[in-house]
């Protein structure tokens, strides 16, 4: 169970918070972005509902893998997703995520809340994939947005 200080990440996104909830909540948008690096490649099956599993493979360019699991907790359209987070490779077991969407101007405020055990380096390390992740999804939804689709 999560017992340390929960990694929060906070994040203006330039696009309406509907798209942005669809790019959480659609697997062909989310193997898009949902990778650590904008080099790597993500493999992504969801079922995305309340008691569904999600399943994410995201390989580097020299082949390494990283698989991460869960179950999705709560969903609520367009404003909030929880789900569980299991990363094998790093010993994380049902870990929780909270994703929470709000207006925000013309775009969306996003906040991701990580509850992750208290172990600095897992910490670090989901961080710094997180911070890639939220990169390649502000990217994407820059460079998909016509003009004024994003509001």
């Amino acid at each position: 169970m999560p017992s340390g200080p929960a990694l929060v990440i906070r994040r203006h996104v330039s696009a309406a918070r509907a798209l942005v909830f669809e790019a959480w909540t659609d697997p062909a948008l989310m193997m898009r972005w949902f990778a650590a690096d904008a080099s790597w490649q993500a493999t992504i099956t969801a079922d995305v509902r309340v008691g569904g599993r999600f399943d994410i493979v995201m390989r580097q360019l020299d082949g390494t893998m990283h698989h991460q699991l869960g179950v999705y907790r709560e969903i609520v359209p367009c404003s909030r997703l929880v789900f569980t987070w299991s990363c094998p490779e790093l010993a994380v077991v049902d870990s929780i995520v909270t994703v929470e969407l709000t207006d925000a101007g013309e775009g969306t405020d996003l906040v991701l809340t990580h509850e992750l055990l208290d172990d600095a380096d897992i910490r670090n390390a989901h961080e710094r994939g997180w911070t890639g992740c939220l990169n390649n999804l502000e990217r994407m939804l820059r460079d998909d947005a016509p003009e004024g689709r994003g509001t």
